[in-house]
């Protein structure tokens, strides 16, 4: 069902807006990956799941499940849910186990949307959650989603896969580094974005 949902809506996306994909020989083809995205609009995940040919399992607000509905259509699709605000330890032993069994997790590590477009800083949450499942970060820049333009192309640039050579432990200064790096990224697969 997932595949097909995704396909369906790829189909859509290239249709009213037009669908730009860039460094998708980044996404491994088989073994787990983080892909960490940045996050402006409610439509970021559709983005990237149309983007990247394999399923994308995410960490999603807890808020969004509680319509019985919605948590039950959102778990058809693989998503699962996290509690922000504070450590929710449930969410990131699901997100180590979903990564570290081989499959892709999605995460926006900003942790919320960021309205005005400008980067968030970064919460720790990705990079420990890559050194514990032994899994490499991919940074994913979407610009261009607005659901209510038509004819505006979306863009998803895939950047280089940050590899912590997990599984390990991590110390606060490499979390640091790491969490700097994906950044950087960010920054740099945005500006190409507004070129």
């Amino acid at each position: 069902m997932y595949n097909a949902i995704v396909a369906f809506l790829r189909l859509i996306i290239l249709i009213l807006f037009g669908l730009q994909v860039e460094g998708l020989e980044n996404i491994p083809k088989t073994g787990g990956a983080i892909v960490a995205s940045n996050h402006t609009t409610w439509f970021d995940p559709v983005a990237v799941a149309c983007a990247v040919r394999r399923p994308v399992h995410f960490m999603a607000k807890a808020e969004l499940f509680q319509n019985p509905l919605l948590n039950k259509l959102f778990r058809r699709f693989y998503a699962f849910p996290v509690k922000r605000g504070h450590a929710d330890r449930e969410a990131i032993r699901t997100a180590i186990e979903v990564a570290s069994s081989g499959n892709l997790l999605g995460i926006f590590p900003e942790g919320t949307r960021a309205r005005g477009g400008e980067l968030l800083p970064l919460q720790s949450g990705t990079v420990f959650i890559a050194a514990k499942s032994g899994a490499p970060i991919i940074p994913v820049a979407v610009s261009g989603v607005s659901p209510l333009r038509l004819r505006k192309r979306i863009i998803v640039r895939i950047g280089q896969p940050i590899d912590l050579e997990g599984p390990r432990r991590i110390s606060k200064s490499e979390m640091e580094t790491a969490s700097l790096a994906i950044s950087k990224q960010f920054a740099q697969l945005l500006r190409r974005n507004m070129d």
